[in-house]
Protein backbone atom coordinates (compact mmCIF):
# COMPACT_ATOMS: atom_id res chain seq x y z
CA UNK A 1 0.00 0.00 0.00
CA UNK A 2 2.82 2.35 0.90
CA UNK A 3 4.49 1.80 -2.45
CA UNK A 4 1.19 2.39 -4.27
CA UNK A 5 0.74 5.70 -2.39
CA UNK A 6 4.28 6.78 -3.18
CA UNK A 7 3.81 6.00 -6.85
CA UNK A 8 0.60 7.97 -6.89
CA UNK A 9 2.33 10.96 -5.23
CA UNK A 10 5.18 10.92 -7.83
CA UNK A 11 2.66 10.69 -10.66
CA UNK A 12 0.79 13.68 -9.25
CA UNK A 13 4.00 15.76 -9.01
CA UNK A 14 4.98 14.86 -12.59
CA UNK A 15 1.56 15.87 -13.82
CA UNK A 16 1.95 19.29 -12.14
CA UNK A 17 5.57 19.79 -13.29
CA UNK A 18 4.85 18.92 -16.90
CA UNK A 19 2.75 22.02 -17.67
CA UNK A 20 5.26 24.17 -15.78
CA UNK A 21 8.15 22.89 -17.92
CA UNK A 22 6.09 23.38 -21.07
CA UNK A 23 5.31 26.97 -20.06
CA UNK A 24 9.00 27.64 -19.26
CA UNK A 25 10.02 26.16 -22.62
CA UNK A 26 7.52 28.36 -24.43
CA UNK A 27 8.80 31.49 -22.61
CA UNK A 28 12.43 30.57 -23.37
CA UNK A 29 11.66 29.96 -27.03
CA UNK A 30 9.80 33.24 -27.23
CA UNK A 31 12.86 35.02 -25.69
CA UNK A 32 15.26 33.41 -28.16
CA UNK A 33 12.92 34.15 -31.04
CA UNK A 34 12.50 37.76 -29.90
CA UNK A 35 16.29 38.26 -29.54
CA UNK A 36 16.93 36.67 -32.93
CA UNK A 37 14.22 38.78 -34.52
CA UNK A 38 15.66 41.94 -32.94
CA UNK A 39 19.16 41.17 -34.24
CA UNK A 40 17.79 40.33 -37.67
CA UNK A 41 15.73 43.51 -37.68
CA UNK A 42 18.77 45.60 -36.69
CA UNK A 43 20.90 43.98 -39.41
CA UNK A 44 18.16 44.36 -41.96
CA UNK A 45 17.63 47.98 -40.93
CA UNK A 46 21.33 48.81 -41.40
CA UNK A 47 21.49 46.98 -44.72
CA UNK A 48 18.28 48.63 -45.89
CA UNK A 49 19.58 52.06 -44.84
CA UNK A 50 22.82 51.56 -46.71
CA UNK A 51 20.94 50.26 -49.71
CA UNK A 52 18.81 53.40 -49.59
CA UNK A 53 21.98 55.51 -49.68
CA UNK A 54 23.55 53.56 -52.52
CA UNK A 55 20.39 53.62 -54.60
CA UNK A 56 20.18 57.42 -54.42
CA UNK A 57 19.83 58.47 -58.09
CA UNK A 58 22.56 61.10 -57.64
CA UNK A 59 25.01 58.54 -56.20
CA UNK A 60 24.78 55.67 -58.66
CA UNK A 61 28.46 55.82 -59.67
CA UNK A 62 29.52 56.01 -56.01
CA UNK A 63 27.35 52.96 -55.37
CA UNK A 64 29.08 51.06 -58.17
CA UNK A 65 32.47 52.14 -56.85
CA UNK A 66 31.66 50.95 -53.31
CA UNK A 67 30.57 47.57 -54.64
CA UNK A 68 33.63 47.32 -56.91
CA UNK A 69 36.02 48.16 -54.05
CA UNK A 70 34.34 45.68 -51.68
CA UNK A 71 33.48 48.33 -49.09
CA UNK A 72 29.76 47.59 -48.72
CA UNK A 73 30.34 45.53 -45.54
CA UNK A 74 32.29 48.40 -43.97
CA UNK A 75 29.35 50.72 -44.52
CA UNK A 76 26.82 48.19 -43.18
CA UNK A 77 28.77 47.39 -40.00
CA UNK A 78 26.46 49.57 -37.91
CA UNK A 79 29.34 51.83 -36.83
CA UNK A 80 28.64 55.56 -37.00
CA UNK A 81 30.37 57.01 -40.07
CA UNK A 82 30.25 60.26 -42.01
CA UNK A 83 30.47 60.08 -45.80
CA UNK A 84 31.35 62.97 -48.10
CA UNK A 85 29.62 61.53 -51.14
CA UNK A 86 30.58 62.71 -54.65
CA UNK A 87 27.59 62.95 -56.93
CA UNK A 88 27.37 61.44 -60.40
CA UNK A 89 28.04 64.93 -61.80
CA UNK A 90 31.30 65.04 -59.81
CA UNK A 91 32.41 61.70 -61.28
CA UNK A 92 31.47 62.91 -64.77
CA UNK A 93 33.70 65.98 -64.30
CA UNK A 94 36.58 63.73 -63.21
CA UNK A 95 36.19 61.62 -66.34
CA UNK A 96 36.31 64.77 -68.48
CA UNK A 97 39.26 66.36 -66.65
CA UNK A 98 41.40 63.20 -66.57
CA UNK A 99 40.23 61.94 -69.97
CA UNK A 100 39.23 58.62 -68.45
CA UNK A 101 36.09 56.60 -68.94
CA UNK A 102 33.81 55.75 -66.03
CA UNK A 103 34.99 52.14 -66.24
CA UNK A 104 38.64 53.23 -66.12
CA UNK A 105 37.99 55.27 -63.00
CA UNK A 106 36.24 52.33 -61.31
CA UNK A 107 39.02 49.96 -62.36
CA UNK A 108 41.80 51.88 -60.60
CA UNK A 109 43.86 49.70 -58.28
CA UNK A 110 43.71 52.31 -55.54
CA UNK A 111 39.92 52.73 -55.71
CA UNK A 112 39.45 51.60 -52.09
CA UNK A 113 42.05 54.14 -50.89
CA UNK A 114 40.25 56.89 -52.81
CA UNK A 115 36.82 55.97 -51.41
CA UNK A 116 37.97 55.62 -47.78
CA UNK A 117 39.43 59.14 -48.16
CA UNK A 118 35.79 60.30 -48.30
CA UNK A 119 34.80 58.65 -45.01
CA UNK A 120 35.26 60.06 -41.50
CA UNK A 121 34.81 58.07 -38.30
CA UNK A 122 31.82 59.06 -36.16
CA UNK A 123 28.88 61.37 -36.78
CA UNK A 124 29.92 64.76 -38.15
CA UNK A 125 27.04 67.07 -39.00
CA UNK A 126 27.39 70.35 -40.86
CA UNK A 127 27.30 72.17 -37.52
CA UNK A 128 30.27 70.11 -36.34
CA UNK A 129 32.49 71.11 -39.28
CA UNK A 130 35.41 73.28 -38.17
CA UNK A 131 38.35 74.62 -40.14
CA UNK A 132 41.30 72.28 -40.01
CA UNK A 133 42.47 68.78 -40.87
CA UNK A 134 40.19 65.79 -40.27
CA UNK A 135 41.41 62.16 -40.15
CA UNK A 136 39.77 59.74 -42.58
CA UNK A 137 39.48 55.98 -42.91
CA UNK A 138 42.27 56.28 -45.49
CA UNK A 139 44.60 56.64 -42.46
CA UNK A 140 47.49 58.11 -44.50
CA UNK A 141 45.93 61.43 -45.48
CA UNK A 142 43.48 63.87 -43.92
CA UNK A 143 40.80 66.12 -45.34
CA UNK A 144 41.03 69.91 -45.17
CA UNK A 145 37.85 71.54 -43.91
CA UNK A 146 37.35 75.25 -44.57
CA UNK A 147 33.94 76.71 -43.99
CA UNK A 148 31.48 74.53 -45.88
CA UNK A 149 34.10 73.12 -48.24
CA UNK A 150 36.07 69.88 -48.08
CA UNK A 151 39.38 70.02 -50.01
CA UNK A 152 37.74 72.93 -51.91
CA UNK A 153 34.74 70.74 -52.81
CA UNK A 154 31.41 72.38 -51.98
CA UNK A 155 28.80 70.54 -49.93
CA UNK A 156 25.64 70.55 -52.04
CA UNK A 157 23.39 68.64 -49.62
CA UNK A 158 24.15 68.18 -45.93
CA UNK A 159 23.10 66.11 -42.94
CA UNK A 160 21.38 63.26 -44.75
CA UNK A 161 20.93 60.56 -42.10
CA UNK A 162 20.72 57.03 -43.46
CA UNK A 163 20.93 54.40 -40.74
CA UNK A 164 24.40 54.56 -39.20
CA UNK A 165 25.62 56.99 -41.88
CA UNK A 166 25.66 60.78 -41.99
CA UNK A 167 25.95 61.82 -45.62
CA UNK A 168 27.05 65.11 -47.16
CA UNK A 169 26.88 65.28 -50.95
CA UNK A 170 29.80 67.11 -52.57
CA UNK A 171 30.45 68.40 -56.08
CA UNK A 172 33.96 66.93 -56.50
CA UNK A 173 35.67 63.58 -56.18
CA UNK A 174 38.38 63.89 -53.52
CA UNK A 175 41.75 62.38 -54.40
CA UNK A 176 44.49 61.88 -51.81
CA UNK A 177 48.03 62.78 -52.94
CA UNK A 178 49.42 60.59 -55.74
CA UNK A 179 46.02 58.92 -56.15
CA UNK A 180 45.18 60.18 -59.65
CA UNK A 181 46.75 62.08 -62.56
CA UNK A 182 46.62 65.86 -62.63
CA UNK A 183 44.09 67.47 -64.92
CA UNK A 184 45.11 66.65 -68.47
CA UNK A 185 45.78 69.52 -70.86
CA UNK A 186 46.52 69.27 -74.55
CA UNK A 187 49.63 70.97 -75.99
CA UNK A 188 47.30 73.47 -77.68
CA UNK A 189 45.79 74.43 -74.31
CA UNK A 190 49.18 74.68 -72.60
CA UNK A 191 50.88 76.66 -75.37
CA UNK A 192 47.93 78.85 -76.34
CA UNK A 193 48.66 82.58 -76.28
CA UNK A 194 46.13 83.11 -73.49
CA UNK A 195 47.44 80.08 -71.58
CA UNK A 196 49.88 80.11 -68.68
CA UNK A 197 52.91 78.57 -70.42
CA UNK A 198 54.11 81.19 -72.96
CA UNK A 199 54.61 84.03 -70.47
CA UNK A 200 55.91 81.75 -67.69
CA UNK A 201 58.47 80.00 -69.91
CA UNK A 202 59.56 83.23 -71.63
CA UNK A 203 59.88 84.94 -68.25
CA UNK A 204 62.08 82.15 -66.89
CA UNK A 205 64.25 82.20 -69.99
CA UNK A 206 64.49 85.99 -69.81
CA UNK A 207 65.59 85.90 -66.16
CA UNK A 208 68.21 83.25 -66.91
CA UNK A 209 69.40 85.06 -70.05
CA UNK A 210 69.53 88.48 -68.43
CA UNK A 211 71.64 87.31 -65.48
CA UNK A 212 73.94 85.27 -67.74
CA UNK A 213 74.35 88.24 -70.08
CA UNK A 214 75.26 90.68 -67.31
CA UNK A 215 77.83 88.34 -65.78
CA UNK A 216 79.41 87.57 -69.15
CA UNK A 217 79.34 91.21 -70.21
CA UNK A 218 81.25 92.28 -67.10
CA UNK A 219 83.70 89.40 -67.58
CA UNK A 220 84.33 89.75 -71.34
CA UNK A 221 83.22 93.28 -72.24
CA UNK A 222 81.11 91.88 -75.09
CA UNK A 223 77.60 93.17 -75.71
CA UNK A 224 74.50 90.98 -75.51
CA UNK A 225 74.24 90.61 -79.30
CA UNK A 226 77.94 89.70 -79.53
CA UNK A 227 77.54 87.05 -76.83
CA UNK A 228 74.49 85.65 -78.56
CA UNK A 229 76.35 85.28 -81.83
CA UNK A 230 79.47 83.80 -80.24
CA UNK A 231 77.61 81.36 -77.99
CA UNK A 232 74.50 80.56 -79.99
CA UNK A 233 74.79 76.82 -79.27
CA UNK A 234 74.92 77.38 -75.52
CA UNK A 235 71.96 79.75 -75.65
CA UNK A 236 69.96 77.27 -77.72
CA UNK A 237 70.74 74.42 -75.30
CA UNK A 238 69.71 76.51 -72.30
CA UNK A 239 66.45 77.51 -73.97
CA UNK A 240 65.59 73.90 -74.76
CA UNK A 241 66.53 72.67 -71.30
CA UNK A 242 64.54 75.29 -69.40
CA UNK A 243 61.55 75.02 -71.71
CA UNK A 244 61.52 71.25 -71.31
CA UNK A 245 61.85 71.47 -67.52
CA UNK A 246 58.93 73.92 -67.38
CA UNK A 247 56.62 72.10 -69.79
CA UNK A 248 57.37 68.39 -69.26
CA UNK A 249 55.16 67.98 -66.16
CA UNK A 250 52.22 69.40 -68.13
CA UNK A 251 52.27 66.42 -70.48
CA UNK A 252 53.21 63.88 -67.81
CA UNK A 253 50.89 61.31 -66.25
CA UNK A 254 52.57 61.56 -62.87
CA UNK A 255 49.99 61.30 -60.11
CA UNK A 256 48.72 64.71 -59.10
CA UNK A 257 51.54 66.87 -60.42
CA UNK A 258 50.89 70.07 -62.32
CA UNK A 259 53.42 72.35 -64.05
CA UNK A 260 51.20 75.42 -63.91
CA UNK A 261 52.67 77.53 -61.07
CA UNK A 262 49.32 79.22 -60.55
CA UNK A 263 47.63 75.91 -59.65
CA UNK A 264 50.48 74.25 -57.74
CA UNK A 265 49.29 75.58 -54.39
CA UNK A 266 45.99 73.75 -54.89
CA UNK A 267 47.75 70.46 -55.67
CA UNK A 268 47.71 68.15 -52.65
CA UNK A 269 50.52 66.14 -54.21
CA UNK A 270 52.81 69.19 -54.40
CA UNK A 271 51.86 70.11 -50.84
CA UNK A 272 53.02 66.69 -49.67
CA UNK A 273 56.25 67.11 -51.65
CA UNK A 274 56.96 70.46 -49.97
CA UNK A 275 56.21 69.19 -46.45
CA UNK A 276 59.31 69.33 -44.29
CA UNK A 277 61.35 71.00 -47.04
CA UNK A 278 63.04 74.42 -46.77
CA UNK A 279 60.46 75.64 -49.29
CA UNK A 280 57.70 75.98 -46.70
CA UNK A 281 54.51 78.07 -46.62
CA UNK A 282 56.36 81.24 -45.55
CA UNK A 283 58.80 81.02 -48.46
CA UNK A 284 56.01 80.16 -50.87
CA UNK A 285 54.07 83.22 -49.74
CA UNK A 286 57.00 85.46 -50.71
CA UNK A 287 58.27 83.68 -53.82
CA UNK A 288 54.89 83.01 -55.32
CA UNK A 289 53.77 82.73 -58.98
CA UNK A 290 52.83 86.40 -59.09
CA UNK A 291 56.35 87.39 -57.98
CA UNK A 292 57.87 85.11 -60.60
CA UNK A 293 55.60 86.62 -63.23
CA UNK A 294 56.66 90.18 -62.33
CA UNK A 295 60.34 89.22 -62.33
CA UNK A 296 59.95 87.52 -65.70
CA UNK A 297 58.31 90.58 -67.21
CA UNK A 298 61.03 92.81 -65.76
CA UNK A 299 63.73 90.53 -67.23
CA UNK A 300 62.09 90.59 -70.68
CA UNK A 301 61.91 94.40 -70.56
CA UNK A 302 65.51 94.50 -69.30
CA UNK A 303 66.87 92.39 -72.17
CA UNK A 304 64.96 94.42 -74.78
CA UNK A 305 66.19 97.69 -73.25
CA UNK A 306 69.78 96.41 -73.06
CA UNK A 307 69.77 95.42 -76.73
CA UNK A 308 68.39 98.83 -77.77
CA UNK A 309 70.87 100.80 -75.61
CA UNK A 310 73.90 98.77 -76.72
CA UNK A 311 72.83 99.00 -80.37
CA UNK A 312 72.61 102.80 -80.11
CA UNK A 313 75.91 103.02 -78.20
CA UNK A 314 77.68 100.57 -80.49
CA UNK A 315 79.38 98.74 -77.61
CA UNK A 316 78.68 96.89 -74.38
CA UNK A 317 77.01 98.84 -71.61
CA UNK A 318 79.22 97.35 -68.89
Amino acid sequence: MASIAAAAQLSSRAAIAGPRRAALTRRTNRGISSSSSSASASSASTTTATAALLTDPELSILSAAVERAGLADALTSGKALTVFAPTDAAFAQVCEDLQLSKEEVLARENLAAILTYHVVDGTVTSKDLKDGAVPTLNERFMLDIKGTTVNSAAITAADITVGNLTVHKIDQVLFPPWAAPAKVQTPQQVLAFEGWAPEVVNGRLAMLGFLTCLVQEVATGHSFTQQFGENFGIFAAQVQLWAFASLAPSFSSNEGYTANPFTMSASRTWREVFKGSPWGPEQQAVFNPQTEQLNGRAAMVGIASLIVVETVMGHALF
